[in-house]
């Protein structure tokens, strides 16, 4: 008799923790990027632009600004954070006004094209003097970038982390 009310009092209880343990680790948590964070995304990877409008439809965020060469669409993923896309839709003529017309598409649209490890290195010794010790590629913030280790001397050593598409000098480290 005991045993049966004991069973029938924690029953209940089993289900209940079979269940959280199940909600804990099978529920997947994909949370989607506010607007703040989406902002922050885009200043970071493009200081010298300016935010026209932000959009959203479904998980993914339609982003315009305005840059010195023109206007460009930025689509990033609300779940992953990775900038998915970038495309010119209109450019700026000499005296710096937008000609509101999307620049001339090639006939096939490619991706844009990453530096070579030559490239990066490079850069990098333009930025800082010395011999190349290491290079590698990595990914940072969703970004593809080169990471150039130069010996600048017996004692000191610099990290140059170099924008895999732009070439453009993100952080320099000495060590």
């Amino acid at each position: 008799m005991k045993r049966k009310k004991l069973l029938l009092l924690l029953s209940p209880i089993l289900i209940l923790v079979v269940a959280l343990l199940f909600i804990l680790f099978f529920k997947q948590d994909s949370t989607l990027a506010s607007e703040e964070e989406i902002v922050g995304i885009v200043q970071t990877h493009y200081t010298t632009s300016e935010i026209q409008s932000i959009s959203q439809q479904n998980t993914e965020y339609t982003v315009v600004v305005q840059h010195n060469f023109g206007e460009y669409q930025l689509i990033i993923d609300g779940e992953s954070r990775e900038i998915i896309s970038l495309k010119q839709i209109s450019s700026n003529t000499e005296d710096g006004s937008t000609t509101g017309e999307p620049r001339e598409e090639p006939e096939q649209e490619s991706a844009p094209s990453m530096l070579t490890e030559l490239q990066a290195i490079e850069i990098a010794l333009q930025e800082v003097s010395g011999t190349l010790d290491d290079i590698e590629l990595e990914e940072e913030n969703g970004i593809k970038v080169y990471e150039v280790e130069i010996n600048v001397d017996d004692e000191t050593e610099a990290l140059v982390i170099i924008n895999a598409y732009t070439g453009k000098i993100l952080s320099v480290t000495l060590d």
